[in-house]
């Protein structure tokens, strides 16, 4: 790879990191004893919910992680932390340092639990994919009672305990936002939500039911993503997703910009 090429990667990997960052801690607040902290070098959100995705630091940035003076830093983030109850990860971006932060991690007895990759594609106004008969319909919500249904689907996608049902209702429901649900043979199928920040659409929420799965319902509500956020200015759209979900994305030209490993310590095992 090039140098210009390089720096080309990692300038993208980091707008990717701070605009699905920042739709995170905007979302963590409306969660359950939610909250939004900084401590030297690490972002990080905590709520009452045993929800990892916004429990535990998000951002770290360990690119001058060296000496004493770092390590305090690292412990004074994972001091914070201890203090709470519930179960928490820590996400370590590969371009900020990861090769640097993953042994200091590793020595104070965090495990590895889970890696994914964050992906970017350029989108262009216009843009659309071909019409096929698939039985499959993907149709935005924009009523109080499609973010109902939304909520619905996610719940028993991601097996969420119905009492938090309202918090995912009002996340899908709050502005700036695109959201859609699939139907395939006129039965609600999948549904995806996403969040535009500094011209960057960053999709957050995406899942298929399991009788459906297999038949391209992932791949119809990314492209409707696309189209409407295209329209709507964006440049592009971001996905950090599990290995399922990078294949898909690579089949429709997403580029992988950088990894996040993440790890949880020995007393809240995944």
């Amino acid at each position: 790879m090039t140098d210009l090429a390089h720096r080309g990667l990692v300038a993208r990997a980091e707008r990717l990191d701070r605009s699905v960052t920042t739709v995170q801690t905007r979302v963590a607040p409306m969660f359950p004893g939610g909250e939004v902290q900084e401590t030297g070098h690490a972002l990080w959100t905590l709520s009452t919910t045993g929800f990892l995705v916004v429990n535990g630091v998000i951002r770290y940035d360990a690119r001058d992680f060296d000496g004493r003076e770092s390590e305090r830093d690292l412990d004074s983030c994972l001091a914070v932390l201890s203090t709470y109850e519930v179960p928490w990860r820590f996400s370590v971006w590969e371009h900020l340092g990861a090769d640097r932060l993953m042994p200091s991690l590793s020595a104070r007895g965090l495990t590895v639990t889970g890696r994914a990759e964050a992906l970017w594609l350029d989108v262009r106004s216009g843009a659309r994919e071909s019409e096929v008969e698939d039985g499959i319909e993907i149709r935005p919500s924009v009523s109080s009672s499609d973010h109902r249904l939304w909520t619905r689907i996610c719940v028993d996608v991601y097996r969420i305990p119905t009492r938090y049902a309202d918090v995912f209702e009002a996340i899908v429901g709050s502005a700036h936002r695109f959201s859609a649900v699939a139907y395939a043979d006129g039965r609600p199928a999948g549904f995806l939500s996403l969040a535009i920040e500094d011209g960057i659409a960053v999709v957050d929420n995406v899942g298929v039911l399991p009788t459906f799965r297999n038949r391209g319902v992932g791949r119809r509500l990314l492209s409707a993503a696309h189209e409407a956020v295209a329209a709507h200015g964006a440049r592009a759209c971001v996905v950090v997703a599990n290995p399922a979900g990078s294949r898909v994305c690579a089949e429709m030209g997403y580029q992988v910009v950088t990894t996040v490993t993440h790890l949880t310590p020995a007393r809240h095992p995944v």
